[in-house]
């Protein structure tokens, strides 16, 4: 008798775990919330149905994120929420309410709640629009859960098929007797055979759980670079790269416009930076690693621009995508394009071409009165075409041999009482500096701009490991993170089987690993991190389908990295997001890397 007791007892042990462990849900939104809680409850959250209605208040109807997601509810599951006629009973509640606390500027809160509307809250439009995205997930998720047998649901661990061959060796004890917390019967609940399993089978309700998501994002500077000067991609792509960077509930969008490969911005005052600088006869042919003293080249022209009015419609784009849009200007290197047009804002006298080869070049401007009014002109054309408070004005990788050859410069230096050309540089971006005060923008620029002396306004973007960032927040200044080591979406993704890219290795891995907050400062420091930003340079990178592959998921990782709370990763649980995240990759047609889902 008492074996026959410790059977039960062992069995009861066995399915109490079973139960344990299927109410324990783990999270499955990608970027991972800052916080789910799942109220104990046996009834369902929210039934999705036909006769589900749709509101909206402190927004539009006609708002894109608004529209977009109804489309998402009608291919999903086919239902049209009716926008005309609410029903109390089932209405999911779109919010939009400055007075909302603890939420900020972009956060939000969905309430899955039995007996009660399905609401999502923000304190701002844009963040209405990260909680759709979030919402989508949680309608896809049960979507599947419901369809699909096999699907794996991120919580149970025990299949059902083992829990039925371990009732069997209990001599007919009855498990469905057994009441659990969150559970009448074991016919209640999707994770067993039961009566329910068949009921969603055959009606069209999507049983929604309950679950309360707040959530609000780690950094203000969540952000993705691509450079358009060595290869130009079309506007239609632009806004592509737009929607995938919104996809992931990112907000900045650094547009690499200028280099020494191509001049890629219409400037009306300056219409040679694009009859001359947008063309370069041809592209070195193979990897700049082995082209040594006798390049071959593809005699294939490569040229474009956008003009103003292009802009113009991306930004507009990108606003509604809540994207903030930060051009960059490379100077006072980087600018063989710009000289090539413009001789006379050169340092050298020697005729220049826009370059078809990679690599660091010798071109750098003037840092004359003359050179600084051609800045200015630059910065009026287009200090209302971007919006934005930021430019980025590059300030990386500027040789000055030619400064220090030049006796115009070093005659410049003595009249400045400037010793040396890196102080000299720091002089250059600090009349850029004042120039973009002037017109209410801030100024960027790569690490380098440290040397010779950091401008007291300026923000740094740590390119060359962390020490820039490092540098910035200790005196006092902004940085933001985007190292080699991790952000460089350029390197090569594997040690074998990828195509050609411009060198280094930075698996989905290693970017999942980032912590943007570097070792060394104190929480006053750390506070001035802006956030973080991944890098897609395009000397390889011809097409946009490369850009895709190199960028995702990659940026799916990174996104998670900048948005979600401070903690131990666990990649294996990250991968397993990302395999449901997928589908929001294929129903965007995003050309994504496979092999990094394996």
């Amino acid at each position: 008798m008492f074996g026959k007791n410790k059977n039960i007892l062992t069995f009861f042990l066995i399915f109490y775990l079973a139960i344990s462990t299927s109410v324990a849900q783990k999270n499955y939104i990608l970027p991972e919330p800052q916080s789910i809680t799942f109220p104990e409850t046996e009834k369902p959250g929210f039934r999705l149905s036909k006769k589900t209605s749709l509101s909206v208040t402190g927004s539009s109807l006609t708002n894109p994120k608004i529209t977009d997601f109804i489309k998402f509810i009608k291919n999903e599951t086919g239902f049209e929420v009716s926008t005309s006629k609410q029903n109390k009973k089932s209405n999911i509640e779109l919010v939009v309410d400055e007075n909302i606390h603890n939420l900020g500027d972009e956060g939000y809160k969905i309430s899955i709640i039995p007996n009660e509307n399905l609401k999502v809250h923000a304190t701002t439009e844009n963040g209405l629009f990260y909680g759709i995205q979030s919402l989508k997930q949680i309608i896809h998720f049960t979507k599947r859960e419901r369809d699909e047998e096999n699907f794996n649901d991120f919580d149970v661990e025990i299949e059902t098929e083992k829990i039925e061959s371990k009732s069997s060796n209990v001599n007919d004890f009855n498990a469905a007797n057994i009441t659990t917390k969150g559970y009448k019967n074991i016919n209640e609940t999707a994770h067993f055979y039961g009566k329910e399993e068949v009921q969603k089978k055959t009606l069209d309700i999507y049983n929604i759980s309950s679950m309360i998501v707040e959530d609000y994002p780690r950094f203000s500077y969540r952000g993705m670079m691509l450079d358009v000067s060595r290869h130009f991609m079309p506007v239609d792509f632009i806004k592509k790269f737009i929607d995938i960077i919104a996809l992931h509930k990112m907000n900045k969008f650094h547009w690499h416009l200028t280099d020494d490969q191509g001049w890629r911005i219409e400037i009306k005052k300056y219409p040679k930076l694009t009859e001359i600088g947008s063309y370069r006869s041809e592209t070195l042919k193979g990897h700049y690693r082995f082209a040594g003293n006798n390049p071959k080249y593809d005699g294939i022209p490569h040229q474009g621009f956008y003009t103003q009015d292009e802009i113009k419609e991306i930004v507009q784009y990108a606003t509604e995508k809540y994207i903030e849009i930060i051009p960059e200007v490379d100077m006072p290197g980087h600018t063989s394009a710009l000289i090539a047009s413009y001789p006379e804002f050169g340092t050298n006298s020697k005729k220049v071409e826009v370059k078809r080869i990679w690599g660091v070049q010798d071109e750098i401007l003037k840092p004359t009165e003359n050179t600084f009014s051609f800045i200015e002109d630059l910065i009026v054309e287009l200090k209302d075409i971007f919006p934005s408070e930021y430019f980025h004005i590059g300030g990386d990788e500027a040789k000055k041999t030619q400064w220090e050859n030049s006796s115009e410069i070093q005659e410049l230096m003595k009249k400045l009482e400037i010793e040396d050309v890196d102080s000299l540089q720091s002089y250059f971006t600090g009349r850029v500096e004042k120039i973009l005060s002037k017109y209410g923008k801030k100024l960027i620029g790569w690490d380098e701009i440290i040397e010779g002396g950091l401008n007291e306004n300026a923000i740094v973007m740590s390119w060359r490991g962390e020490e820039g960032g490092i540098t910035a927040v200790k005196a006092g200044n902004k940085a933001i993170m985007t190292p080699t080591s991790h952000m460089y979406f350029d390197y090569y993704q594997a040690k074998t089987g990828e195509p050609i890219a411009i060198g280094g290795l930075i698996d989905l891995e290693k970017v999942y690993s980032y912590e943007p907050v570097p070792s060394g400062i104190d929480l006053n420091e750390a506070s001035r991190i802006m956030g973080a930003q991944g890098n897609i340079w395009t000397e390889y990178i011809k097409t946009p389908e490369k850009v895709e592959y190199m960028g995702v998921p990659r940026m799916t990782a990174l996104s998670e990295v900048v948005w979600s709370k401070r903690k131990n990763r666990d990649f294996n649980e990250f991968k397993t997001r990302l395999n449901f995240y997928r589908y929001f990759l294929d129903l965007n047609k995003i050309n994504y890397r496979e092999k990094s889902f394996q």
